[in-house]
């Protein structure tokens, strides 16, 4: 009886593989299976994570990396918004009247040197906080003895500025300022004593004295396409051994009032 049952179940077989599309369902059907555990085997291998691509950004630029502004700065008066100030004593301009040449001479013993910058003070003499023209990096904040306090700004593109006869300063050399940051305070030097607490403030391009009093209030790129081809700047390096005749003996200072 149990061998009747027995061969019962494989004649059943023998004839279900008779049939024509009994073997090849079986062939899809296996090549069906090894192939999803192919594919299994492929997708669980690749899955790891092999190095993922870094989201860091690398902000470290080397110590020679400078911001660049993003905002064409203009030249500032280097005081405080708040404070009123007059010129003491002009940048020497060999077209300008014998008086305006006459305030921007600098005495010391008995020669007479040209003013490559402008001087400047407030009415009442009173000392004052000192400002960046420009924002840069500081190149030099140190004492001289004819000078007093004196910081050198990098403006970058050639431009360095220069804030003389400080009383004290605020900054070290390394130091990056911004425009309007203070630098020192107002005081008196050797140099230029005759205008009682003030700042001396230079500014060149190339190592070449400019005009400021030309270039306050006007946009970078407009003092470097000037200057470009400027025929009218100063070295700084030339002396006279004669003082200029004055006109009406009026060598004061300039009345005009400047805010910064």
């Amino acid at each position: 009886m149990r061998e009747e049952q027995n061969k019962k179940p494989s004649q059943k077989v023998i004839k279900m593989l008779r049939k024509r599309w009994v073997v090849p369902a079986i062939y899809l059907a296996s090549a069906a299976i090894i192939l999803t555990g192919a594919l299994w085997y492929q997708f669980s291998n690749s899955s790891k994570p092999m190095n993922p691509p870094s989201t860091e950004v690398n902000t470290n630029n080397g110590p020679e990396a400078l911001p660049v502004s993003k905002v064409d700065e203009k030249l500032a008066y280097p005081v405080s918004k708040d404070t009123s100030v007059e010129v003491k004593s002009h940048f020497y301009d060999d077209t300008a009247s014998a008086s305006q040449q006459q305030q921007s001479l600098i005495v010391k013993d008995t020669t007479y040197t040209l003013n490559t910058g402008v001087d400047l003070a407030k009415n009442d003499g009173k000392s004052f906080d000192v400002t960046a023209a420009l924002s840069g990096t500081v190149t030099k904040a140190e004492k001289d003895s004819e000078l007093g306090y004196v910081v050198t700004v990098d403006n970058g593109k050639g431009l360095v500025s220069y804030y003389e006869s400080l009383q004290k300063i605020s900054v070290k050399a390394g130091d990056r300022v911004k425009q309007g940051q203070v630098v020192g305070v107002s005081g008196t030097a050797l140099i230029g004593k005759e205008n009682g607490t003030h700042v001396h403030f230079e500014l060149r391009k190339d190592g070449v004295a400019i005009n400021p009093e030309k270039y306050f209030n006007q946009e970078v790129s407009v003092i470097l396409s000037s200057e470009k081809n400027n025929t009218d700047a100063t070295n700084g390096s030339s002396t006279s051994d004669k003082k200029p005749s004055k006109d009406n003996g009026n060598d004061k200072g300039d009345s005009a009032d400047y805010q910064g």
